[in-house]
């Protein structure tokens, strides 16, 4: 992949918000990563025409907000633990947020892991909003930038071990990406190790996740199999400079596509193609089995 990024020398990934205190993200650009299912399906309602998504923290800020609002110009979303909100209109499923249903609304937005890692993100320079759907237009929408911050939604406060695979993927991709040494954390080093073990076959890992295993038990093997695509979309959620709400940039491939309507702002045009390349000379994943 060649998307621009060779100013790049540091990577850091976060694997719960609760990591971002004392860290300073001024002057970077932090990627927010929320698999099941946040990312997703803030990309997919700005990609069906959504105004934009202006994330809340809490449920009662969101009612708060929405209180402000022009009646008929918005929608209310918000899931707990993967179920909607009583007396909201969406919940957290991408397939819930169609055309016909979201297409030129503000958005109201919270969910029990993504908003606040979000709203968790906001000292960055710029907030991108990342996943397996979208990773070829973020890491082209990164531009030349010294410091990049990956931060991992989480579930409830921990480490979920999907948003740490696809943080991997982010930092296999910038590595390839540059022809000299990059800085790496150690989670970062951690969560590339991860990638190469899954990236084979992400559907397997967020079956085998504790998060997406929670997903099946509620019969949304859909969301799954729709979260797990790689490259499926061309849409990156941004942090407007005002940093109240989320807009959609849209990043044509280099074959060039139709820009959506929905797309806010002009395309930037870079090449990219994902390629798999596991590096696993130094290290090694194998199961342990206790006796």
């Amino acid at each position: 992949m060649m998307s621009g990024n060779a100013n790049i020398t540091e990577v850091i990934t976060l694997l719960t918000p609760s990591e971002l205190v004392g860290i300073d993200l001024r002057g970077g650009v932090a990627i927010v990563i929320d698999v099941l299912r946040g990312s997703s399906t803030i990309t997919e309602a700005l990609k069906n025409g959504a105004s934009k998504i202006i994330p809340a923290g809490e449920i009662e800020e969101a009612r708060a907000l929405a209180d402000e609002w022009p009646t008929g110009e918005y929608l209310l979303c918000a899931e707990r633990n993967a179920i909607r909100v009583d007396g909201f209109n969406l919940g957290n499923s991408p397939f819930e947020y169609d055309p016909e249903t979201v297409s030129g609304k503000d958005l109201i937005y919270s969910s029990t892991n993504c908003s606040k890692a979000l709203i968790a993100s906001y000292e960055a320079d710029r907030v991108l909003v990342g996943t397996f759907n979208n990773i070829s237009a973020v890491m082209e929408s990164v531009g030349m930038v010294n410091r990049v911050f990956l931060i991992c939604a989480g579930k409830m406060g921990r480490f979920a071990l999907e948003d740490t695979v696809c943080a991997g993927m982010f930092v296999n991709e910038f590595l390839r990406d540059t022809s000299h040494e990059v800085a790496l954390n150690d989670a970062s080093r951690v969560a590339k190790l991860l990638f190469d073990f899954y990236h084979r076959d992400i559907l397997k890992l967020l079956r085998e996740s504790a998060h997406g295993n929670y997903l099946l038990t509620l019969g949304l093997d859909r969301d799954l199999e729709f979260v797990g695509q790689v490259d499926s979309e061309r849409i990156v959620p941004e942090l407007s400079l005002d940093k109240t709400y989320f807009f959609s940039t849209y990043i044509p491939k280099a074959s060039g596509e139709e820009q959506p309507k929905s797309a806010t702002k002009e395309p930037v045009v870079r090449t990219a193609a994902i390629a798999f390349e596991p590096n696993i000379d130094k290290f090694e994943i194998r199961e342990v089995t206790s006796d």
